[in-house]
């Protein structure tokens, strides 16, 4: 705890007008000041703030108070964190009553020193050095489109490529290696090697809401290797929790506050591009999934969100994550419906600032109509799908605590789904009594399950098949001799006797087949759907996703060893399906279990192969 001396010294030392000042201009008027006021759009300035009796009051929103209650409502600090604030602000020492809790600030303020040192490390080399020039900044001008201006706001950097110039830079200025360690921008690994964290990555620089550099996000600049991580961020510290942070807060909490709600979106990047093009009200959740504690962060500043992320299945299936999480926490929520795939990167560069507020206003949806929208995207008109539908956004509606907005959504449905209210409100009442009676933690996967459920069987086809296309013709060691990836799937299919389940995907095998060995397979890409087999996005949104070229051969064993696996197990329900229906006919029960033990031996086997012991 802060010490009361301390306290009264601070408050003492603290100039009201000056503080305030710092945040809103104030213009003298008479013994007070009079600025416009920081909490709401007006034009005719409201806000007064009296220097003599030290406080202020605002007549447009109601709020008033003194100079702790003004940075707790504007910066929304903490009691303490104004303190703090204003301590540093007039360089007064803080005197703590707790030693313990002294020397844990202090072990933080350790921590917040090496990342403002590293941050400035970075601009350096971004700015001043060839590597940086060349590497970092021609990635952010030439191929992101950013101009200087919002390089410098961002307080973006490059990380070189060297081991651990970072490291050693800190260590000469008198940091030790633990607290480096800690910091996570140094790695430490046997017979005390260390290295930097981060190498040939352009950074983007995560804040607090006070501003202070709390961890990294760093993008790969090394397209030639296909091991590396595209997208990495700091570990686990003190000061740093990813789940609870908000890259672009801190520069966006101002305007989310003038404008009264927020735009929530996947990446560094689109956050920087949408402020770039005018919209600054806007914050990432940096490629990790949503979580309740991000959403009471916006909650703090409005509870007004627009869910903006890619329009791509990756995009989608992150926006029904989120969709409940959010009505639970009584969030105003309307959702970007983008069926072309495009990311708001692509569009903040497509539109205007007055287009893009039309373009906003014309395909954002409240979560009924999203998930019709996607319903009939995907499942066209089938009957038993609607019924799913109808009861997922039941359960959406449940989750919400306002029975006003209940009711009103509970009428949106019914003219959504052409269904009479009656119906929807007696199959709401069974789902709330399913929840009293078993209440269950946040569904967080449940809704994208329902839209985009497929079988494991199908999703290993699919990569097959976009292996092929994409790599047929690569050459794979094999123990014996050199052999193509095409050539491989197809000895085992033969071997196996298999065949694709899906129509189209044996249709394009069998096409490849009737062709020679070594042919052209792009033709079979640009024939086809391209946009079916094209990669996700996702790892330009911070998601780790490790990629197959690097390690292909392993890969492709993987992945043909689990297909097998899964016919195998296809096969034995066949033959139990087989037998139970023929229960009657069936009278060799001992060659039937023979039979199925002999499967399983075989999938057990396969399963050994792939480290899974059964």
């Amino acid at each position: 705890m802060i010490s009361k001396e301390t306290i009264k010294k601070i408050l003492s030392a603290s100039c009201i007008e000056d503080v305030i000042g710092d945040f809103v201009e104030l213009k003298k008027s008479g013994f007070n000041y009079r600025g416009l006021s920081p909490f709401s759009n007006e034009k005719t300035p409201s806000l007064i703030v009296s220097p003599t009796k030290k406080i202020w009051k605002d007549f447009s929103s109601g709020k008033g108070g003194n100079i702790i209650t003004f940075l707790m409502e504007y910066e929304h600090f903490t009691y303490e964190e104004s303190l703090r604030f204003l301590a540093k602000k007039y360089e007064i020492k803080m005197d703590h009553i707790d030693n313990n809790n002294h020397q844990e600030e202090e072990e933080y303020e350790k921590l917040y020193l090496i990342q403002d040192y590293a941050k400035r490390f970075f601009i350096y080399q971004l700015h001043s050095t060839k590597e940086g020039q060349n590497n970092g900044l021609n990635y952010f001008i030439q191929k992101r489109g950013f101009d200087i201006n919002i390089i410098q706001k961002f307080e973006l950097g490059y990380a070189p490529i060297s081991w651990n110039l970072l490291t050693i830079n800190a260590l000469k200025q008198g940091f030790k290696i633990r607290d480096i360690k800690e910091s996570g921008v140094t790695v430490f690994r046997k017979s005390n090697h260390f290295f930097d964290c981060f190498r040939k990555r352009v950074m983007f620089p995560i804040h607090s809401l006070s501003g202070k550099v709390i961890g990294f996000g760093g993008r790969s600049l090394d397209s030639r290797s296909f091991t590396t991580t595209k997208y990495i961020n700091s570990s686990e510290s003190k000061i740093f929790q990813k789940s609870k942070i908000l890259y672009g807060l801190f520069q966006a909490k101002k305007n989310i506050l003038k404008e009264n709600f927020c735009y929530l979106v996947e990446g560094y990047t689109d956050v920087i591009s949408l402020h770039q093009s005018g919209i600054k009200n806007v914050v990432s959740s940096s490629g990790i999934s949503l979580t309740v504690a991000q959403i009471l962060l916006i909650k703090k500043f409005t509870k007004n969100i627009i869910l903006f992320y890619d329009g791509d299945r990756s995009g989608i299936k992150a926006s029904l994550r989120g969709i409940n999480m959010m009505l639970e926490q009584e969030i105003n929520l309307r959702i970007l419906f983008i069926s072309n795939g495009e990311d708001p990167d692509l569009i903040s560069k497509k539109y205007s600032f007055s287009q893009f507020r039309d373009f906003v206003a014309k395909n954002s949806y409240n979560f009924v109509s999203f998930k019709q929208k996607i319903y009939e995207k995907i499942h066209k008109d089938d009957p038993i799908k609607k019924s799913f539908l109808v009861k997922n956004i039941l359960n959406s509606i449940s989750k919400i605590s306002n029975v006003i907005q209940k009711e009103l959504y509970l009428q949106e449905a019914s003219k959504v789904l052409n269904i009479r209210q009656k119906v929807l409100i007696s199959e709401l009442k069974k789902i709330n009594k399913k929840n009293v009676q078993k209440p269950s933690p946040v569904q967080v996967k449940g809704d994208s399950r329902f839209f985009f459920k497929k079988n494991t069987l199908l999703l290993l086809e699919e990569k097959l098949i976009q292996l092929i296309l994409n790599h047929g013709n690569q050459i794979i060691k094999k123990k014996e001799h050199n052999t193509t990836i095409l050539e491989e799937v197809l000895h085992v299919f033969k071997c196996w006797n298999l065949r694709f389940s899906l129509n189209k995907n044996q249709e394009i095998f069998d096409q490849i087949c009737l062709q020679k060995k070594r042919i052209d397979l792009s033709q079979f890409l640009d024939k086809k759907n391209p946009k079916f087999y094209s990669l996700s996005k996702w790892d330009r949104k911070g998601i780790q996703v490790s990629y197959q070229k690097g390690r292909i051969n392993q890969y492709i064993s993987d992945i043909l060893l689990r297909y097998k696996s899964l016919c195998i197990s296809k096969l034995i329900q066949k033959e139990i399906i087989h037998y139970q229906n023929n229960l009657k006919k069936n009278k060799d029960r001992k060659a039937f279990i023979k039979k199925i033990m002999h499967l399983t031996d075989i999938k057990n086997e396969l399963h050994k192969k792939l480290h899974r012991y059964v």
